[in-house]
């Protein structure tokens, strides 16, 4: 059987909205448990794709990370007072989703053939691809959606082939 992309796709599918914060962003990753995402416009239109690896790029690439003794915390005053002990500055540089996605989008129609989309993902190296309708998400397609097809035709063909062999072995153990 051909499949398209509209027979495997995950029709449920969790988008983010561009002006998203990060924190959110990882926050919605750990408690959906997924890994990525289509980002959407104002209009719902799709905008671009973020990932774990893209949040884990940014945060290495920031060189803000290691934080250098200094005097400042032992020496300032708020209000005429020194500040208490445990006192911290939050992190000033929160950045938005559109700040880090990836706007560059391996999308493909709903009626798209499944090979296609299997050797995309090969050829590029990637592990979603957002199945769109217009500029609209209308789901999306992990590997691993590609793998659970590809291995439910596999098997049986397998299973056929070793009954056979063993069906061989049988006849030939018998004279």
């Amino acid at each position: 059987m051909k499949y398209t992309a509209r027979d495997i796709m995950i029709k449920d599918v969790i988008c983010v909205p561009q002006d998203m914060d990060l924190r959110d962003l990882a926050r919605l990753f750990l408690e959906k448990g997924i890994t990525g995402a289509p980002v959407l416009d104002g209009e719902g239109n799709l905008a671009g794709v973020i990932s774990q690896t893209d949040l884990l790029y940014y945060q290495l690439t920031r060189g803000d990370e290691l934080t250098l003794e200094s005097d400042f915390y032992h020496t300032v005053k708020v209000e005429g007072r020194h500040l208490p002990a445990g006192f911290q500055v939050e992190d000033a540089n929160v950045q938005s989703v559109a700040d880090v996605m990836t706007p560059v989008v391996h999308s493909v129609l709903e009626t798209a053939d499944l090979e296609a989309v299997a050797r995309m993902m090969t050829r590029k190296h990637i592990h979603r691809v957002i199945v769109r309708s217009g500029r609209k998400v209308a789901g999306i397609i992990t590997a691993i959606d590609v793998l659970k097809v590809y291995g439910r035709s596999v098997l049986p063909r397998r299973a056929a082939a070793s009954a056979g062999r063993k069906a061989k072995r049988g006849t030939k153990g018998g004279r």
